[in-house]
């Protein structure tokens, strides 16, 4: 396995873009009657705004040095590295367990209410230690077959239900409120965790530029505003009222004769939370400074399972675990806070 491979920058973000899909493929929560499409749209762009911003620290630290933040900690702080490594091991921990549950409950709720969740996530969780061992290379070649499809997966959900769009109760006035702004924006800066995995493991790709980051973050801005435009005025009220809107959109589609393609949903979720649950593994290898270590992935994995055991036993623990909020806030500090401290510290002696 040959890790230290630099592979092109375009390839990651393709990778991180798949990632971040899984953010509105899960979306289940909710919305006053009060809102409309413009403000939804508002508050997706709102909240990749934020994402923009949570990649400058780990972005400057890659132009200036041309490592990842968690190399260039290692490389100036051996002695407290340690601390470094732990913290960034749990919020990993934390956020392969917000999108595992969120798969898991969707899985059961919408495909298959008899399924053993705990077979699922152990099952998943195999085929991506799997995938971690061979390293983040490998796993972004998978992600450019993982885009093609879901394209494809996409394409046919929203065209087959050009013909269910409907005008005559919603239009594009603007109406919401001060704490729905703050809710549905919370929600979709969720996406920032595609900063942190960048600050872990930018330092395989070559020829990164900010443009990158920032045409990433449009094309996911205009997948999310795509799917709320086609929940919002093909599904209207009723889609509201369901969980999982985009299965609910994938069940509406009409291609032809077929009716109902929520196949593609579930493939695309599935390859979505394969590919984050990859590279988060060999996010918290790299952390220890054992890139691609076996048994670092596996005992990892198995963290995570007992985790995910314990949350759905104790629901107090399941419901901190998927509060975005508190996700947020912690990606807040692992994206934005720990880097920005290195860079005052040690950031004019980086140049290279």
């Amino acid at each position: 396995m040959q890790t230290k491979i630099k592979f092109p920058s375009k390839r990651l973000m393709l990778s991180l873009f798949i990632c971040s899909g899984l953010v509105i493929l899960l979306l289940n929560f909710n919305e006053s009657s009060n809102l409309s499409f413009t403000f939804n749209a508002l508050c997706i762009l709102s909240g990749l705004a934020i994402t923009f911003l949570f990649f400058v620290p780990s972005a400057i630290i890659k132009k200036r040095t041309n490592l990842d933040f968690m190399s260039f900690a290692h490389l100036k702080t051996p002695s407290a590295i340690v601390f470094i490594s732990a913290f960034y091991a749990i919020y990993f921990v934390w956020t392969a367990e917000y999108f595992l549950l969120g798969y898991t409950d969707m899985f059961i709720k919408k495909l298959n209410t008899e399924a053993n969740i705990y077979v699922v996530a152990l099952i998943l969780l195999a085929v991506c230690s799997y995938a971690a061992h061979k390293g983040v290379n490998a796993i972004t070649r998978c992600g450019i077959f993982i885009f093609a499809f879901s394209l494809i997966a996409f394409i046919l959900i929203f065209s087959g239900n050009i013909a269910n769009l409907d005008f005559k109760h919603y239009g594009f006035e603007f109406s919401g409120n001060y704490n729905n702004f703050i809710e549905n924006t919370s929600y979709f800066m969720t996406t920032s965790f595609i900063a942190v995995i960048f600050a872990c493991v930018s330092v395989y790709i070559k020829d990164f530029k900010a443009r990158h980051t920032a045409f990433t973050l449009g094309f996911i801005a205009l997948l999310f505003i795509i799917t709320m435009f086609f929940a919002w005025f093909a599904l209207g009220s009723y889609g509201n009222s369901q969980e999982y809107r985009f299965f609910t959109l994938s069940k509406s589609s009409h291609l032809g004769v077929v009716s109902g393609i929520d196949c593609f949903y579930l493939s695309v979720s599935t390859l979505s939370v394969f590919l984050i649950l990859s590279i988060i593994l060999c996010c918290i290898s790299k952390s220890t400074g054992k890139s691609g270590s076996l048994n670092i992935i596996l005992l990892f994995s198995l963290i995570i399972f007992i985790l995910y055991i314990c949350s759905n036993q104790f629901n107090f623990v399941k419901e901190i675990l998927t509060n975005h909020y508190y996700f947020n806030a912690f990606t807040f500090a692992a994206a934005v806070i720990v880097p920005t401290v290195y860079l005052f510290i040690f950031g004019r002696k980086s140049y290279v």
